[in-house]
């Protein structure tokens, strides 16, 4: 079932090998506040045709979305520089960039598990794909881009080269997410704001299965 805000959005794919896109990708995980570290080993894995990113970004048809991307790069100027769609092949399978300039204000990567990961959670041993790193600017939240996203990023999933049956979204669960107790450990005193909503919220409630991750999530 299609999101009613799919319309807002537009999936790019991230340019792993551009230093450009690989440090709007850093610098995106900083705001997140998760798992910046690891950028370098995503794009090891990309160059294996493995875990792969979108960047998402406004359609050009949203109406408000000049005054939306003011919004973001004011709260975060070093965002505020556009990038342009250079990535020329999805897991080793070659595409033909656009070119086209644009500001991306988040991020969702997809990626196949090993059949034996997948077992292990009760899902089928093949066509599931995985939703990870999910990431939509703090200051938009609350305006179904997340929603919009995991909306496009279904279509895609289902499409050459991943075609998936069944799509899994890696999220912690919706109680440790408003746990004050984990809030106060990932969003404490000199850390980032917590979200507006949590990413169950955002996103859930649509044809994706929720894996709960309570600890050691991906």
């Amino acid at each position: 079932m299609a999101s009613k805000h799919a319309w807002k959005i537009e999936l790019i794919p991230w340019d792993h090998l551009s230093p450009e896109h690989v440090k709007r990708m850093y610098d995106q995980r900083v705001a997140c506040g998760w798992r910046s570290d690891e950028v370098p080993s995503w794009v090891e894995a990309a160059k294996k045709g493995g875990k792969i990113f979108y960047w998402v970004a406004f359609s050009d048809t949203l109406p408000d979305r000049d005054q939306l991307i003011q919004k973001h790069v004011e709260a975060y100027p070093k965002e505020s520089t556009y990038l342009r769609d250079t990535a020329a092949e999805i897991r080793l399978v070659p595409r033909q960039p656009t070119v086209v300039e644009f500001i991306p204000i988040g991020h969702v990567a997809v990626d196949i598990h090993t059949p034996e990961e997948d077992l292990k959670l009760g899902l089928p041993a093949t066509g599931t794909v995985w939703i990870h790193q999910l990431y939509i600017s703090y200051t938009l939240q609350r305006g179904g881009f997340g929603a919009g996203t995991i909306s496009k990023i279904e279509t895609l999933a289902a499409k050459d080269p991943m075609n998936a049956k069944i799509i899994a979204l890696d999220t912690l669960s919706r109680e440790m997410q408003t746990d004050p107790e984990w809030l106060e450990v990932l969003y404490g005193e000199g850390r980032l704001p917590p979200p507006a909503v949590s990413c169950c919220d955002t996103n859930l409630g649509r044809s994706v299965a929720e894996i709960r991750w309570d600890v050691g999530f991906q």
